[in-house]
């Protein structure tokens, strides 16, 4: 079927159903009940049988967010390899940064719609396979809409009879109508989880799920982005903002901005704001204490410290930290520098401190040891999975600061050092095989589909079983 004509009293009543989402008390709630609401509406549909594989990527790529970009990067690259010529994929994105030539390189879905429910089913009307490539899938922590959305992409293509697929995704905690909207829609769909535990809480959930790995593991730094060769002496602190999550549309307050011509620090976009108070406020000091403590102590000890912005919304954070300190320090932040001026930086520290959690992905794939002062489960499961103990605190923690020096300590022993190093390279030899293995899975569900069926038949990857 061809996308709705965006025009008229359709382009209208889409515009109308985003000024309730923004005015409403609950925006989050009004939104989930929106995507509901499209998603019973739908009805299976002939899906597009000659020409190329028509693949619509969702997920939070283009808003300078490196993790984000990481993972659509090599999931590109994958299905690329998959499908070659024969698909044509198109990129659903949150934003315009796109300063690695894989994502500058991708056609952008515009939308045809004002309000992102209408956009997503327009798009996905006019798609064969739909792809969350977002890890931060079934969870509260940063937005219920942007959560709704990606759960609610491969719900509502499969109620369109396209094939929906959630690729390497990881579960947190949920808002309760978030978790309603999840049992709603656990049949629709395919999810492959990123990781044990968070397989586990989505089968509780009613959610079927397959095990799977996240999508960065496969990225590599190119050799023209460093600034030498070998491990330098330095170490990548790599903080953010714990406590400004998550946010919400408030539209009378950014209308009221806007007539006055200013400007928030905790604005998000046009509708929305981060959440702050005098509690938030005070916790943030706190942890930005704790990274300066790590901080000042390495530098005593002969290491460089080195601050680095995963996401531009990290520049904040950034800065805070660099300000306590009574020394300068460098900043490597995404926005002022590129994707892979970042991953670079990271992937040859001697050690990387970070509450990002794809900054402890990068390290450990490139067998760097990483301590994380962690927001939330994410890097504690990624740890604890790898096997590597008294790595990780609760960036809460009032001593999180002295295990993280504890365990820095430790790798002055060279013993301690080799066999952290060889345990986080064969971990991260296990995650590629097993993304591997995932896209030989992707290349299966595709065929029993039956899609495309008059082109020549994918090629499947042969890797090894992760899980063997």
């Amino acid at each position: 079927m061809a996308p709705i004509n965006a025009t008229g009293s359709t382009t209208r009543a889409s515009l109308e159903a985003l000024h309730r989402y923004a005015g409403a008390s609950a925006p989050d709630s009004v939104f989930l009940d929106d995507m509901q609401h499209r998603i019973d509406a739908a009805r299976p549909t002939a899906t597009h049988r000659d020409g190329p594989l028509r693949i619509l990527l969702l997920g939070y790529a283009g808003a300078g967010n490196t993790g984000a970009d990481l993972r659509a990067i090599e999931t590109i690259r994958q299905l690329r390899r998959l499908f070659g010529e024969r698909a044509h994929l198109s990129l659903l994105a949150l934003g315009e940064r796109f300063d690695h030539p894989v994502l500058a390189e991708v056609p952008k879905r515009v939308p045809d719609f004002p309000y992102l429910p209408d956009a997503l089913d327009a798009a996905i009307r006019d798609s064969d396979v739909v792809i969350n490539m977002e890890g931060s899938t079934y969870t509260s922590r940063f937005s219920d809409s942007l959560a709704g959305a990606l759960i609610g992409g491969v719900a509502l293509a499969a109620a369109h009879g396209r094939l929906g697929i959630a690729y390497g995704v990881d579960s947190g905690s949920q808002s309760a109508a978030l978790l309603s909207f999840v049992r709603c829609n656990a049949k629709l769909g395919h999810v492959i989880a990123r990781n044990e535990a968070a397989r586990h809480e989505l089968l509780a959930l009613g959610v079927a799920c397959e095990a799977g790995a996240d999508t960065a593991w496969t990225y590599r730094v190119e050799h023209d982005a460093l600034a030498g060769d070998g491990i330098l002496p330095y170490v990548a602190l790599c903080p953010n903002n714990p406590y400004w999550w998550p946010v919400h549309a408030d539209a009378p307050r950014a209308f009221a901005l806007d007539a006055r011509g200013e400007r928030s620090p905790h604005r998000y976009g046009p509708l929305h704001f981060h959440a702050w108070d005098t509690h938030r406020s005070a916790a943030f000091d706190g942890y930005i204490g704790r990274f300066a403590q790590i901080a000042s102590a390495l530098r005593e000890q002969g290491y460089v410290p080195v601050v680095v912005g995963m996401e531009q919304l990290d520049a904040a954070a950034c800065d805070a930290l660099a300000a306590r300190l009574p020394f300068d320090i460098d900043k490597i932040v995404r926005g002022p520098n590129t994707l892979s001026e970042v991953a670079a930086v990271v992937s040859r520290a001697r050690c990387v401190v970070t509450t990002r959690y794809h900054a402890a992905v990068l390290a450990m794939s490139h067998g760097i040891p990483v301590f994380g002062l962690s927001m939330d489960s994410r890097i504690d499961r990624l740890l604890t999975e790898a096997g590597v103990q008294g790595w990780h605190a609760s960036c809460d923690a009032p001593d999180a600061a002295c295990l993280a020096l504890e365990a820095i300590g430790s790798l002055n022993h060279d013993p301690v050092r080799e066999r952290l190093v060889a345990r986080l390279l064969a971990y991260a030899d296990n995650q590629r095989a097993c993304f591997h293995s995932m896209g030989a899975r992707l290349a299966t569900l595709v065929e029993a589909y039956g899609i495309n069926e008059t082109s020549t038949p994918v090629h499947v990857e042969a890797c090894a079983d992760a899980r063997a």
